[in-house]
């Protein structure tokens, strides 16, 4: 009777599955773990699991040895042989197979006694209007300082001293940061040590102590110079019959076509599509400006493939996702950029050191594209979705060498001018 209650919750959690979306080879892989579960209770005389049969079987299976069943692991393998078994574990309890939900809590980063310090300052930053990804990146730099106070012994944060500031920067610059990354932490931490201050609960001026950190900005490092070519080589590479050939075409079409950021695609919802007016409509996350563009077809049709065709199923409202359980968005600009240097390696395009080459340099290529069809500036501006004319001027008129040409002088006429070349 008990062995027919597995293979009954068994059953449930494949119901559940099948229910929501999931493919046929997630399907069978969850399929594969409950039969050698069942044969790994057999031999051991059990009817019912206990977590203890649970955490041994993972351990078989993987090689690693977990502590609990939800216990937060790096290895692949137990992870994939522990995410059917709390489904199961669920389903016997009777319960409801908790399909597309964490299967183990957030990791907590901040010492419990500093948490107060942490949150308090999350309020603040909240209070100033952060917008969401510099509160993200300003909670990370608090958290990994008050992580190092909590290992080197300080009790409260009014212990805290210059030393402490020296040690943990000379940790994190032995880590090899890109100069930008060490930019963002150091004023991120710069931040934090200013509200510390300023809230008296440090008397001295730790910001002050950071070192002077220079890294170049986007106007200061040219973007590779994309060819319509190229972006057809990159785009041909995409095997657009599988379903992570639909997302990463959709995505790399909406960036080639229409300029979106790396940020803006990683937040695309459906909604934001007027399927009927043929225009994408958002707000930007750089900005905050409102920003409204035409919809190509090719570009349109690409997206819909991809909605009905490719993406898993999965609760979040953003358009893209991960295709790895449990198929959450993209945790960063970086991890959904990183696809369009995979596709340009395989189309034998070549990087010139120091010149990006993210998905963020598709938008140099689409405004060079713009400049020399004579499109008037401020309808650049407009496209790129910059908050002044300025900004397009600084950044993209520069790569505009054809129309740069005409400005040239000819060496002749300065040096036979009146007055002409000086020695």
């Amino acid at each position: 009777m008990q062995a027919t209650a597995v293979r009954e919750a068994s059953g449930v959690v494949i119901a559940a599955l099948a229910a929501v979306g999931r493919s046929r080879a997630t399907i069978k892989r969850h399929e594969a773990e409950f039969n050698a579960f069942a044969r790994f209770l057999e031999a051991r005389g059990r009817a019912l699991p206990s977590e203890a049969d649970c955490l041994d079987f993972i351990a078989e299976r993987s090689g690693s040895r977990l502590a609990g069943l939800r216990e937060p692991t790096s290895c692949r393998r137990a992870q994939l042989a522990r995410r059917p078994l709390i489904l199961l574990m669920e389903s016997l309890a009777g319960g409801v197979p908790g399909v597309g939900q964490a299967t183990t809590p957030p990791v907590e980063r901040c010492p419990a006694r500093f948490r107060s310090v942490r949150d308090e300052y999350l309020r603040a930053c909240r209070r100033r209007g952060n917008a969401e990804a510099t509160f993200v990146t300003k909670q990370h730099a608090a958290e990994l300082f008050l992580a190092y106070l909590d290992e080197v012994g300080r009790e409260t944060i009014a212990e805290v001293q210059a030393r402490d500031l020296a040690g943990f920067w000379a940790r994190r610059q032995r880590r090899g940061y890109a100069p930008k990354t060490t930019g963002l932490l150091r004023s991120s931490l710069a931040d934090f040590l200013r509200h510390l201050q300023e809230g008296g609960q440090i008397r001295e001026d730790l910001a002050g102590r950071l070192p002077p950190q220079r890294y170049p900005r986007r106007g200061q490092s040219a973007p590779h110079p994309w060819t319509a070519g190229e972006v057809r080589l990159v785009l041909g590479q995409i095997d657009r019959q599988s379903a992570i050939g639909k997302r990463d075409y959709a995505m790399v079409l909406l960036t080639a076509r229409l300029g979106v950021r790396v940020g803006d695609l990683r937040r695309l919802e459906l909604g934001w599509f007027d399927w009927r007016a043929k225009t994408l409509a958002f707000t930007q996350h750089k900005t905050g400006l409102p920003l409204t563009l035409p919809l190509p077809g090719d570009v349109g049709w690409a997206v819909i493939d991809y909605i009905r065709h490719g993406r898993p199923e999965a609760i979040c409202r953003q358009v893209f996702v991960k295709h790895r359980y449990p198929f959450t968005v993209f945790g960063s600009s970086t991890s959904a950029g990183c696809r369009l240097n995979y596709y340009a390696r395989r189309a034998g395009i070549v990087f010139k050191a120091g010149r990006s080459h993210g998905l963020h340099s598709l938008r140099g290529a689409l405004a060079v594209a713009m400049l020399q069809a004579d499109t008037p500036p401020p309808v650049v501006t407009a496209v790129l979705g910059h908050a002044t004319s300025t900004t397009t001027a600084a950044h993209y008129l520069r790569l505009d060498t054809e129309h740069l040409r005409c400005c040239a002088l000819d060496v002749d006429d300065v040096l036979h001018a009146p007055g002409g070349a000086r020695s």
